[in-house]
């Protein structure tokens, strides 16, 4: 009896471990730290969404990040999960707005590209466009910027009110 107790608990904390929404590093061999590697940064840029005159910080959420770690002497890969973009968004303030509404995404460093996507409160992607799109949508909506750079790719979220 004792052992089928010990079996079912070792089981439950190996399948918590592995579903869990922690960092994996994993070190990249025969790096050249003499590379331009512009990457001093261990994780994304941050990006700021303007509206109007307000500014609100947009939330992290998942990405795959590469940077040149002095005290390991090579490259480090970072892949960090995050929960689905209407769980991010969560409790945020989500400023109103309409078709009228002038926003503008600031990132921390001009990515290569991105895109925005568009997510119902149910986590239904609606539509993927280059900028953010107010035409067509009313209520709290979830907005999802995906943006890559030489050393990665992350995903931000930010709620909007759309009146």
């Amino acid at each position: 009896m004792n052992f089928k107790i010990l079996y079912i608990s070792l089981m439950a904390i190996l399948i918590l471990w592995s579903c869990s929404p922690e960092k994996e590093a994993i070190e990249i061999e025969n790096s050249n730290p003499d590379e331009d590697l512009n990457a001093a940064s261990q994780k994304p840029p941050s990006l700021t969404v303007t509206i109007h005159e307000e500014e609100i910080a947009a939330a992290l959420g998942a990405y795959t990040w590469s940077y040149f770690d002095q005290e390991a002497g090579g490259m480090v890969a970072v892949e960090a999960e995050s929960l689905p973009p209407s769980k991010l968004a969560g409790g945020r303030k989500a400023p109103a707005v309409n078709l009228a509404t002038s926003i503008k995404l600031k990132f921390e460093e001009e990515p290569i590209s991105y895109k925005v996507n568009i997510w119902d409160t149910a986590d239904k992607l609606k539509g993927s466009f280059k900028e953010v799109q107010l035409n067509g949508e009313s209520g709290r909506t979830v907005y999802e910027v995906v943006a890559t750079w030489e050393q990665g790719a992350s995903h931000y979220v930010f709620p909007l009110n759309v009146e």
